[in-house]
């Protein structure tokens, strides 16, 4: 089991900063992942794809080769199109007694046909598309995911299963990145109604052909299921199951499109039922703890069939509500104790959650480095979902109960950190720190970013029982991917004897084992953070391309912050800055060598200020300055920040 970074990751979008050529932008993947040692088709959704060239992939064992660029032309072409069809009719009328085992030559005869009117399977494919979408009332239109790229995706056996990010390379430069997931697990695309069929439009499909293909032919556990809702579906997938299984249906949708600018909530809200086989609802899901993704545990009562069901929450849909769930009798953590540790010391961990070979890890090593890591368990049915991990270079100790009165209040040292629980109905946590009197002491809650339901907020008092603080959601910028900022903070002046007392408790009035918390204790020093916007850059050879770089302040920092590459290669330079004080951004440039060949380069921005005397640095890490729902924006981390060296082709001409 070992700890990994936790980096998630998001499409983001370049410009060129000398031209306003339009760069290609992608609003979905599907199937947005596949199986280890597989072979499969994918397509993307998006705008300005002309002339695909390949795909960049974070990771290895992942292999992409560009099939095909499909873009829906003008009306005036579809009529075109439409009136060379008619034209064919004639002809296509003594190929309706054909045998129906005879496909291939009937397929062949149909495009030798159609290439006598200069048509192809293509051009009626984007024909077919086109009448589909005009002509359907609750097909919300989106030019943003108009065109559509098709590439065959090869996964390597052997290849370590996980989250990578995609993006698309066009003769116009790259685009903004997407998330793909290797799986460890069989995948089952399901049988869309929307699917082109040559033989079927040109009326010479053998009866009761596709009504064979789309009808909900059995699966057998575990899968990884692909599916996509339009507007009023919902996906209904039959499976068989053993008496006794204890079964786990975890989804993703939201994980891997985490934001769309233009639906409320903003994002794919989905919701999954199970049903017997007389439809009968068993369980039924639309979130799993704060994640709106879903995920139900249910024991099956007896050997049989069963259904599954998808569908979004109010019955929306369109091609980029794409989703991914695995469902069979799979390992799944849905909590681990204590939720950190100190950085390179050993710790005793007991995992909480579903088909878990093992649930306690006695001294298991941490890693030397602070940060949020991730670990995973494993189970019978291979490896778990993995579970956010907190690491820091403090002291450590555990909650003592009873401390749920001033007079009964832990002592922390400080600085330190201490691991508890609100375990039980009106559990609250009283805690003593002793500081420096007159200066300023910071107290953090960590817990739903490492997974844990606790809704928190920080009370802190005097020596006499007066409040002087409190914090219930502390707005945290640098947490891109979070909607409800619901771990705690707070920093005070400490009163002139040094010492006050500090509760903790959850504003729902929920409790249990999972309500778990890390509370940290320190002098307030002030810093910053860093997140450099977009994370895909583009530029010509010799040019440069614009970067945005957000400052994130932290405990009354105010200072201007310089910026610069960090080993950057020969011939890439930053321009600009710093960012000034009490200001949140600075636009900069990155200038790029003419003589680049090559793959897109990636480079890591820094900034240094001084603070209290010292020189402190910090890496800014790439995001995407993203919209949610028309309205909220957040800055959210991406995998790495790219730079593609392009000369792009002439814009047509009007």
């Amino acid at each position: 089991m070992n700890p990994r970074v936790l980096v998630p990751a998001l499409f983001v979008i370049g410009t060129f900063a000398t031209t306003a050529f339009a760069l290609p932008r992608i609003g979905y993947v599907y199937p947005a992942g596949g199986q280890a040692g597989s072979s499969f088709e994918v397509i993307m959704g998006g705008q300005s794809l002309d002339q695909p060239l390949g795909v960049v992939i974070s990771g290895e064992g992942v292999s992409v080769e560009v099939v095909e660029h499909d873009k829906i032309p003008s009306a005036q072409v579809i009529d075109d199109y439409r009136d060379k069809f008619r034209e064919l009719k004639p002809e296509l009328e003594p190929l309706k007694g054909s045998s129906p085992g005879d496909a291939k030559a009937l397929r062949e005869a149909v495009s030798a046909l159609l290439a006598g009117v200069e048509l192809d399977e293509k051009k009626l494919r984007l024909m077919w598309e086109y009448d589909r979408r005009r002509n359907d009332p609750k097909q919300q239109l989106n030019t943003q995911i108009g065109e559509v790229v098709r590439v065959r995706v090869t996964i390597d056996s052997g290849t370590e299963p996980g989250m990578r990010h995609w993006r698309l390379q066009t003769a116009s430069g790259l685009s903004n990145p997407m998330r793909f997931v290797v799986g460890a697990h069989p995948e089952r695309n399901e049988p869309e109604a929307h699917r082109f069929d040559l033989l079927e439009y040109a009326g010479l499909a053998p009866a009761g052909s596709r009504t064979a293909e789309r009808g909900a032919e059995p699966i057998t556990l575990p899968v990884t299921l692909n599916g996509r809702i339009l507007p009023g579906e919902v996906d209904e997938f039959t499976f068989y199951a053993r008496e006794g299984e204890k079964l786990v249906v975890s989804l993703q949708a939201r994980n891997l499109i985490p934001y769309l600018a233009d639906a409320v909530p903003g994002w794919f809200q989905t919701v999954v039922s199970l049903h017997d086989a007389r439809g009968k609802e068993l369980a039924f899901a639309d979130d799993y703890r704060f994640d709106p993704d879903p995920v139900i545990f249910y024991k099956i009562p007896r050997e049989g069939d069963y259904r599954l069901r998808i569908r979004d929450s109010i019955y929306r849909g369109r091609e980029d509500f794409v989703y991914r769930v695995t469902l069979g009798e799979l390992p799944f953590i849905t909590g681990i104790s204590p939720l950190g540790a100190r950085a390179g010391s050993e710790v005793d961990l007991t995992f909480h959650g579903a088909n878990l070979s093992e649930q306690h890890f006695p001294r298991h090593p941490v890693p030397g480095e602070t940060g949020i890591v991730e670990l995973t368990a494993s189970g019978p049915g291979g490896r778990s979902n993995p579970i956010a991990f907190h690491v820091e270079a403090m002291t450590e100790e555990a909650e003592r109960e009873d401390n749920n009165r001033l007079g009964a209040a832990n002592p922390v040292p400080s600085p330190g950190l201490v691991n508890g629980t609100i375990s039980v109905p009106g559990d609250v946590d009283f805690f003593k720190v002793e500081g420096r009197g007159g200066r300023p002491m910071s107290f953090e809650i960590f817990a739903r970013r490492l997974g844990s339901p606790l809704d928190a907020n920080l009370t802190v008092y005097d020596d006499d029982g007066e409040m002087i603080a409190y914090n219930d959601d502390y707005e945290n910028p640098a947490a891109g991917l979070t909607t409800h900022h619901a771990d705690a903070r707070v920093t005070v002046t400490l009163p002139g004897n040094g010492r006050c007392f500090v509760r903790v408790a959850d504003t729902q009035n929920r409790y249990g084992y999972a309500h778990a918390y890390r509370l940290r204790v320190a002098e307030g020093v002030p810093n910053f953070a860093l997140r450099a916007t977009p994370a895909s850059l583009n530029a010509k050879p010799g040019a440069s391309a614009r970067l945005t770089v957000h400052v994130l302040r932290i405990d009354g920092f105010d200072g201007p912050v310089s910026l610069r590459l960090k080993d950057a290669p020969e011939g890439f330079e930053l321009k600009g800055g710093p960012v000034p004080s009490g200001e949140d951004k600075a636009d900069v440039s990155i200038a790029v060598p003419y003589n680049h060949s090559g793959e897109p380069v990636a480079l890591q921005v820094e900034g240094t200020a001084e603070i209290e005397g010292k020189t402190v640095v910090v890496e800014a890490v790439p995001a995407e300055d993203m919209m949610q729902a028309f309205a909220y924006r957040h800055l959210v981390p991406a995998d790495r920040l790219l730079v593609e060296i392009r000369t792009p082709p002439e814009p047509p001409k009007p």
